[in-house]
């Protein structure tokens, strides 16, 4: 679409479809396909992991937030020869410029619902129509230029083919930009984001006066992005999960998730993952003694795995009980939040008997023969498939299978063990599915629930008991109990993973509605 009248000729045929490209040539056109592509795997990812970030990431909330992306873009399919030039026109230009409010503007009406108290309709109002401004107009341009010629005398097939390949091409441009980005401030991503979309500008819009308006204001918020990012992003800590005046240490996209450090006024300071808060440094210390410290203690092991707990404060729990300890933490954004805020690395640079691999627990288990007299898994609450896989029969199974005639797997269970089908009792049925043996433990300290299983326990209830020092806070679940506490709960496995959905609805609804 050009600015210029004499380039948007009306009797040319599909005037629509030609308008986007008059004046512009094939390389011109295939250029902005290329860049659209890139444009569109930007914005994905952006609003994606913010909106996810925003709602709270539970599974129910990911597909929430990706269908709305996609319903983006079917609209820009449907609508793309449905509009006038004119119109199509004003709509390119508004939402080329709202993208430069990406990602403060949205955050900061998120927490002026918050402030308001808004309901569920209002959040999901703002995501849908953020959705149409993130990539409709994007959407339009293949379905427009599909029928430009431009003298090559292509079939109308050849012309899709060719059309569409440029546009997949400049997709995985996109994505390459965005893994460069990964463990980086926000400016890694959006500054290269915001040349695209503004390069998109020139050749569709050629108004000088625009194009220097949109420079202008994209040098500006590239300048002041790092204290835009971090102010909307306190602002949403502050409003939606109540925070007291808020400092944000920490903020990066990680490959898997948004990993955010926030600090409030007392110097608390909280991890959370997609917006779910994984933990605290004031709940951390009691985490910490009942999932690794206790059983350490109890079984002095030769060898110790701890899988998961990327802030390494459990290692100091467990190294001075064992041998050799290995630590294996998928995620770098989130041992990078550790390093900084949680774990000094100067605290463990004297662990020679210390091993940190950066992999997946799955791969590292099933990629190493080594057998463990404890392993530690100290992941997520179950609220996402991959976090519910790590709860599941079949990877405490292929814990089974690298702990000791003796060894003990211990896990916490997210919440106290009780007669019911909720989240805890799920997770100690899949434990039990697996184990003869499975002893928990409930603490109000720390907030949930632990679960220590064996082949054959190496220690007694007894043993246990003494060990924390049981004073009315905790209640001891020995293993010849656990299965009263099982009969209504169905082990949580690969086949059996409604409890991610019916727990993220439940959350969704009731924080919402």
């Amino acid at each position: 679409m050009s600015a210029n009248p004499e380039t948007l000729s009306a009797h040319a045929p599909a005037p629509r479809a030609h308008a986007v490209a008059a004046g512009l040539g094939a390389r011109a056109t295939y250029l902005i396909l290329f860049l659209v592509g890139a444009a569109l795997s930007i914005a994905q990812f952006v609003m994606i992991r913010d909106f996810v970030s925003i709602l709270y990431g539970e599974e129910v909330v990911i597909v929430m937030v990706t269908a709305s992306f996609f319903l983006g873009l079917s609209a820009g399919y449907l609508f793309a020869n449905r509009l006038s030039l004119k119109a199509f026109r004003y709509l390119f230009i508004i939402s080329i410029f709202i993208h430069l409010t990406f990602p403060f503007s949205y955050r900061w009406i998120a927490a002026w619902l918050a402030w308001s108290g808004a309901g569920g309709v209002a959040y999901l109002s703002l995501l849908f129509i953020y959705a149409l401004v993130f990539n409709t107009m994007f959407a339009t341009f293949l379905p427009r230029l599909v029928h430009f010629d431009a003298g090559e005398r292509l079939t109308p097939l050849a012309r899709l083919q060719r059309f569409y390949g440029l546009e997949l091409a400049g997709f995985i441009t996109g994505f390459v930009i965005i893994i460069l980005s990964w463990n980086r401030p926000l400016v890694y991503l959006l500054a290269p984001y915001w040349v695209i979309i503004g390069l998109v500008f020139f050749f569709v819009v050629r108004n000088k006066f625009l194009i220097v308006s949109y420079v202008a204001l994209a040098t500006c918020a590239v300048m002041f992005l790092a204290v835009l990012d971090r102010q909307s992003t306190a602002l949403l800590y502050m409003f939606k999960h109540g925070i007291d005046l808020p400092k944000v240490l920490y903020s990066v996209n990680s490959p898997y998730q948004r990993v955010d450090v926030i600090e409030d006024t007392r110097g608390t300071r909280y991890l959370y993952l997609d917006g779910l808060q994984n933990l605290n440094s004031t709940d951390l210390a009691a985490l910490n003694y009942f999932i690794a410290e206790v059983p350490a203690v109890l079984i002095k092991p030769e060898k110790a795995l701890l899988i998961g707990n990327g802030t390494l404060s459990s290692v100091r729990r467990v190294y001075p009980h064992s041998g050799a300890v290995t630590s294996v933490e998928l995620d770098g954004g989130v041992l990078e939040a550790g390093r900084r805020h949680f774990t000094s690395p100067e605290s463990l640079a004297s662990f020679d008997r210390w091993r940190l691999f950066v992999d997946d627990g799955k791969h590292f288990l099933r990629d190493h023969n080594e057998r463990y007299d404890l392993i530690i898994v100290d992941v997520p609450s179950p609220l996402t498939i991959q976090e519910a896989y790590l709860h599941s029969k079949e990877f405490y199974a292929l814990c089974r299978d690298h702990l000791t005639e003796r060894g003990v797997l211990s896990v916490q269970l997210s919440g106290p063990l009780e007669l019911n089908d909720r989240t805890p009792a799920r997770v100690a049925a899949a434990l039990r599915s697996v184990f003869p043996e499975v002893m928990a433990l409930d603490s109000r300290e720390a907030d949930r629930g632990f679960a220590y299983a064996s082949r054959k326990l190496p220690f007694t209830e007894a043993a246990l008991r003494e060990q924390v020092k049981e004073d009315g806070q905790i209640n001891i679940i020995a293993p010849e109990r656990i299965d009263a506490y099982l009969t209504h709960a169905v082990p949580l496995s690969v086949n059996s993973m409604d409890l991610v959905l019916r727990r993220g609805w439940e959350r969704f609804v009731r924080r919402y509605f």
